[in-house]
Formats: structure tokens, sequence, C-alpha cells
């Protein structure tokens, strides 16, 4: 469905305070940053940012719950592929989530370092919803194992594979972002896959997977 001009201004308005709210948050912390801050970074009064958001606790909220659900449908993506079998939707995933993890490193920065404080004390309930977007992301790679069933995996339980794939995956990736690898190309969306990846980094990631599937995989000649 299309959508009106002035909704595309709207949300262009939207995600500049987004972009310009995480900058500040990256370089000043939660609690560090001012709604003064944010109307300066990004050249919107204090009036248009209240139009959109009723507080910073709100920017905040607003900014984690996007960026985990772009990464979800990532992954729905993946998943949804007929031209790919289980082992290779795996590794597609595996390489995407590191790629989202550097292309949004100040976002993943933030959230990770500001988690505890802010779910005790600023913003109630908001590791609950990203806990329950984790489960999801779980539940996927469970079906993606019991897709592959006996043809490709060895006789496992999927949702301990599913488990220990997508802690495998989040460590890597949150490693990938303080290693000294070039930069990714600016992305504001956080939708792309693994194609810019740099080929050190990408050879090292080939490396992790086939040893993550060289204990699970029943055919070996799935691993490549």
């Amino acid at each position: 469905m299309s959508i009106s001009r002035k909704e595309r201004d709207e949300q262009r308005r939207r995600d500049e305070i987004l972009k310009s709210s995480l900058s500040i948050f990256a370089s000043q912390g939660f609690h560090g940053t001012t709604m003064a801050q944010i109307s300066q970074e990004s050249q919107y009064p204090l009036g248009t940012i209240y139009k959109y958001f009723s507080s910073k606790k709100q920017i905040y909220h607003d900014l984690v719950m996007e960026r985990i659900h772009q990464l979800g449908h990532l992954f729905f993506a993946i998943s949804t592929r007929d031209n790919l079998n289980a082992h290779e939707k795996l590794k597609e995933a595996f390489f995407a989530k590191v790629s989202f993890y550097r292309r949004n490193s100040d976002f993943i920065r933030i959230y990770i370092s500001e988690r505890t404080t802010m779910d005790a004390m600023v913003i109630p309930r908001l590791n609950e919803k990203v806990n329950r977007m984790v489960e999801k992301e779980i539940d996927l790679f469970q079906k993606i194992f019991e897709e592959g069933g006996e043809a490709e995996f060895k006789h496992y339980p999927p949702r301990e594979m599913a488990l220990l794939f997508s802690e495998i995956t989040h460590s890597v990736a949150w490693a990938s972002i303080f290693e000294n690898y070039a930069p990714p190309p600016e992305s504001d969306n956080g939708s792309d896959g693994e194609d810019h990846l740099p080929e050190n980094l990408q050879k090292r990631l080939e490396i992790i997977f086939d040893m993550f599937t060289q204990g699970i995989s029943k055919n070996k000649k799935l691993i490549r």
C-alpha cells in the first residue's frame, strides 16, 4: 500500500531524530543525553521532537525495538527462502547477524552497556520485550534445524542446537565489533546482508561456522 507524501515526510523526520539520538547516546550515554542535545544534533526544534516522541525514554525504547525487529525480519526472510537447505539458511543467518551487529555497532554497544540499569530503573519491561524477540529468534532457528532433520543433522535435540547456535552467533557478532577489521559501510536500516564484510572477517566466520557444523552435520558434504 502506497503512503502519501506527508506520511513519507513524517517518517523521514522521525527517522532523522532517531538517528541523531543514537549519535548522542553513543557519545554521552543515555543518562548524559538531554533532549536539548538531541534537538541540536537533529536540527529539529524541541516542539517537533515532542510531536513524535513523548520523552527521551521513548526515543531509546523505539531505537531498541526498531533494531530488534529489523534483525528479526532479516532472519525470517532467510528462513523462508525456498532455494536454501537448512544448513545454508543457518550460514546465511550467521553471516547476517555479524553484518547487522557491525552496521549497528553504536546501537549494540549502547544497548548492552545500558541494559541492566535501563530495565531496572528507567524503562521497566524493555528487556522482557527484547527477550521475547530473542525467543522468537531461537524458535526460528529450531524450525530450521527441524526442517533439516536427520537428513542434514545428527540426532541432537533441535531446541538445544538452536540455543547453542543463537549464543554462538551473538558472541561472534559482538566480538567482531571490537576487532580490527575494516569498518562496514554506513547503513540506516540494518537490512543488508553479508556482502560488505571484510575478507579476513569472512574467512574467520567460515572457519567458525564450519567448526560448529562439523559437530552437528550428518552429511559432511553439506559443509562448504
